[in-house]
């Protein structure tokens, strides 16, 4: 590989039962002051979603300033209670020494700040956007302001605890913008588990405003594994999980990582591993060891991806196109008549031939506005009919 990756790493903070959860409520968008491994720095942008800065750390690889390489992005969360800081202890250390030993390739982490109690979500009353904050303002600007490869398929997310829940929420409700997750510990929880829990009700009562329906429409991990299934196989997205069997903290974890297990293999969704710690308590996921069997995972991903696929006709011209594809574009996204009633599914390409994702027809003619531009972003695009009924 002649250019570098970036890795995003959505770090998770483990909660540990010394941690006074009175002081859990004291979060702040932005953290200075934190002493950092070597290769990383803390850094801002501002959120024009809520007029605050929003603080974030990044690992640049050893050799960054003395090339002109482009590199893959992992982006980490770190777990309830904690902010960007949080993760890059443990990461520090596996990054220099795995990048110097040509164990995995050199990437770029970014340390996200989900804001303590977030679960990365969007609240339901709008004051707090941080699902909308990392998708259209960090990312944006990660890929602005340093070399990424600022392609799907260069780009990966994973977190701990809180942070694999928010990992698994967004890799799968935006298919289109990455190519691998990664979890340790992912705090799957219920609407049940976490309306229930005493430790901090500002979740379920501030972030999902004490509404089930809006939690499971709008975060909850399976749903999106469920809505988007095809989309996520059509894209060839991997997952690999991490969970301790004796992970009991807020509800039963290791359960619920299982049920998401199971619930992939049977949406045939990649789970390229599923890592039982023995033994394993909550936090017991999160390693030295696992960080860098990520790392190998995430990078083995990249390296494999072809990030620009071959367009399905010519897009220059336009007049000869086969007939079983189309222009579109988002803001008028009805799905065309000839290929309501004559196939069966249509692939969504951008104009640099890039496979977006595959929506099943089943007589569908139009698809919802603001989901379409959530799923898809907006633009031009080519729409190829598969298959024949």
């Amino acid at each position: 590989m002649g250019r570098r990756s970036i890795v995003f790493t959505i770090s998770a903070v483990v909660c540990s039962l010394s941690t006074s959860f009175a002081q859990m409520g004291n979060y702040k968008w932005n953290n200075t002051g934190s002493q950092l491994p070597s290769g990383m720095t803390h850094a801002t942008y501002h959120s024009n979603l809520m007029n605050v800065d929003i603080g974030y750390n990044i690992y640049l690889p050893p050799n960054y300033n003395s090339t002109t390489d482009r590199y893959p992005v992992v982006y980490s969360l770190h777990g309830m209670g904690g902010n960007e800081n949080s993760n890059c202890q443990n990461y520090g250390s596996v990054l220099q020494n795995g990048i110097s030993s040509n164990a995995f390739p050199p990437v770029i982490v970014v340390f996200v700040n989900g804001r303590g109690n977030t679960f990365y979500s969007d609240s339901k009353d709008g004051a707090v956007k941080c699902e909308s904050s990392i998708m259209k303002e960090l990312i944006p600007k990660i890929d602005a302001t340093y070399r990424t490869k600022a392609d799907r398929t260069q780009r990966a997310i994973e977190g701990i605890s809180m942070g694999g829940f928010g990992a698994l929420m967004l890799g799968f409700k935006y298919p289109d913008m990455f190519g691998s997750i990664g979890t340790y510990d992912a705090a799957l929880v219920t609407w049940d588990t976490l309306s229930q829990q005493t430790f901090d009700q500002s979740i379920p009562k501030s972030i999902f405003g004490s509404d089930r329906q809006y939690f499971n429409e709008n975060s909850y991990p399976f749903t999106f594994a469920k809505k988007n299934a095809e989309t996520i196989k059509s894209l060839n997205i991997k997952v690999r999980m991490i969970t301790g069997d004796n992970d009991v903290q807020m509800g039963p974890l290791y359960h619920y990582n299982c049920a998401m297990r199971d619930t992939l293999k049977k949406l045939n969704i990649d789970l390229v591993e599923f890592k039982i710690i023995k033994g394993g308590t909550h936090g017991a996921g999160m390693n030295a060891t696992t960080i860098k069997e990520n790392m190998i995972f995430h990078t083995t991903n990249f390296k494999s991806a072809t990030p620009v696929s071959n367009p399905p006709t010519s897009l220059h011209q336009k007049n000869s196109m086969h007939s079983n594809s189309v222009t579109i574009k988002t803001t008028s996204f009805r799905i065309p008549q000839q290929f309501q009633n004559s196939v069966d599914a249509a692939t969504l390409y951008d104009l640099k031939g890039r496979n977006l994702g595959c929506i099943q027809m089943n007589g569908t003619n139009c698809i919802e506005n603001k989901m379409s531009q959530n799923r898809f972003s907006s633009g031009v695009f080519m729409l190829k009919g598969e298959g024949n009924k």
